[in-house]
């Protein structure tokens, strides 16, 4: 009995002693701090955790974020110590993307024709040439939105990672702004975008035809085309256009120079423009407009207006058929033909001057007649004056009112006179400062000028009735001049 009951206290004891123990509780934080870990080992089946010391222990080992008490509530309720628990989250970094670079150009080319409103489709403005300006925004870097730093379950800030920016695809004639966020084009011209490098060319080559592969032209700079020009299409250039081969029924307009390595046959419909000179080898069936000068071997068929001199040299010479208007000058070896009907011209406001003034008028003299002119719209002004003055306190009055008539219709003779005399004055004054006489303004066959061509210098016209060996024209106060040529005039 007694041996019984002292197996019996040693059990209680034992039993006792378990329930003195304390439970173990472990925790594991993850290497970013982010995610805190309890592990509960109770000392004895049926024991307990409550929430407080849970929270209590999470406190004395700094875990103050985050925490998620709901969850440690039910853990402990439910004694779900079996279980690892999540017992705290902090905040995650929310961290920048890198930036973007956006192009504001088309980086690929695309060759496809475009449909029109109307449902056909545009075969020949392809737009393969994009032009730009100085100064024009070519591409720009967008900057990532700005990130956030996240809290670990420490309550300490964690930093987010910061984004990238791309940086520019820089080449030729481009410069990038002062904050490092745009890239610009540093001259007016083209785009070009080849092996990830961005350039503005200031001229631009067609290495090949004009023709439906490249679509029609139109360049802020200067053209290069290694081949030809095909009938139809077009090439515009705001500087020069240098053609390699021949054009044919196209239009070429340059805001400087044209020249066409082997000519140009524009089937009636095909044009030239050029605000500086054209050269071609030949010109036959086309329309030409040029402030310059025009230089070719052969000009047949062809409607031509030049602001200074029309010069057909080479091996031929030849100018036949349609028109030729020159500003200056027409030098030809061969001018006209029996087949073709050929006007020469020379048009032009300071030859126009110089033949209007009368024999050894000065320019002096002009303006002291301009002077005299304006003397007299100044007084016709006052007597207009005068008059309406009167009419306004006697409006019946006949008399004034035919004052008034007659002084309107003198002061509209002024005024048109003295816009002749400033027109004169330039001309005169222009031909003074580049020493030019009326001799200036000559046509020239080297060779032959055919009977049957119509000849206008300046305000008269004259249509030969016989063929002139190396002759020049000119004009004098009263008619056209002919006389032989001259060493200087082959020059």
């Amino acid at each position: 009995m007694n041996e019984q009951n002292g197996e019996l206290n040693q059990g209680q004891e034992e039993k006792k002693g378990e329930e003195q123990k304390k439970p173990e509780i472990r925790l594991s934080v993850s290497s970013d701090g982010l995610e805190a870990t309890i592990e509960v080992k109770t000392a004895f089946q049926g024991q307990t955790v409550s929430y407080e010391e849970i929270m209590a222990f999470l406190k004395e080992n700094g875990v103050v974020y985050g925490v998620m008490e709901s969850l440690i509530r039910d853990f402990c309720e439910n004694r779900k110590f079996f279980l690892d628990l999540v017992c705290a989250r902090g905040l995650h970094p929310v961290d920048e993307e890198n930036g973007k670079l956006e192009y504001l150009f088309q980086r690929e080319q695309n060759t496809m024709p475009t449909e029109r409103e109307d449902g056909t489709v545009d075969y020949k403005n392809l737009g393969i040439v994009q032009n730009v300006k100085k100064g024009d925004l070519l591409c720009r870097i967008i900057p990532p939105q700005p990130g956030k730093d996240g809290i670990d379950v420490y309550g300490n800030a964690v930093a987010y990672r910061r984004g990238k920016l791309p940086s520019f695809p820089q080449g030729k004639n481009t410069a990038v702004s002062e904050d490092g966020l745009t890239l610009t084009a540093d001259a007016d011209g083209c785009v070009e975008y080849k092996n990830a490098s961005l350039s503005v060319s200031e001229v631009f080559i067609v290495r090949g035809d004009v023709d439906g592969s490249s679509g029609n032209i139109d360049f802020i700079g200067t053209v290069i085309v290694q081949g030809d020009v095909l009938e139809g299409f077009s090439v515009k250039a705001g500087g020069d256009i240098n053609v390699r081969g021949m054009v044919e029924g196209a239009l070429l307009e340059a805001g400087g120079s044209i020249a066409i390595a082997c000519g140009m046959n524009g089937m009636s419909r095909g044009k030239l423009i050029a605000k500086g000179s054209i050269s071609a080898q030949y010109i036959e069936n086309t329309t030409v407009e040029c402030a310059g000068d025009l230089r070719s071997d052969v000009i047949f068929n062809s409607i031509v207006k030049v602001g200074n001199s029309v010069l057909v040299r080479g091996r031929k010479g030849l100018l036949a058929g349609g028109r030729c208007q020159a500003g200056r000058s027409i030098t030809a070896n061969t001018i006209g033909s029996g087949g073709a009907r050929t006007e020469v011209s020379i048009v032009s406001g300071v030859l126009d001057g110089l033949l209007s003034g009368k024999e050894g008028e000065s320019l002096e003299s002009v303006k002291a007649e301009l002077e005299q002119e304006e003397k007299n719209l100044q007084t016709l002004n006052a007597q207009i004056g005068t008059i309406c003055l009167f009419l306004t306190k006697d409006p019946r009055s006949l008399k004034a009112r035919k004052l008034q008539k007659s002084a309107n219709s003198q002061k509209e003779l002024a005024e048109t006179r003295i816009e002749y005399l400033k027109t004169k004055i330039a001309a005169m004054g222009k031909a003074d400062q580049n020493g030019l006489s009326a001799l200036d303004f000559k046509i020239t066959a080297l060779k032959v000028i055919y009977t049957g061509t119509k000849m206008t210098i300046g305000s008269f016209v004259e249509n030969l009735s016989s063929d002139y060996n190396a002759t020049k024209f000119y004009a004098d106060h009263e008619h056209i001049v002919s006389s032989p040529i001259q060493p200087v005039d082959r020059v």
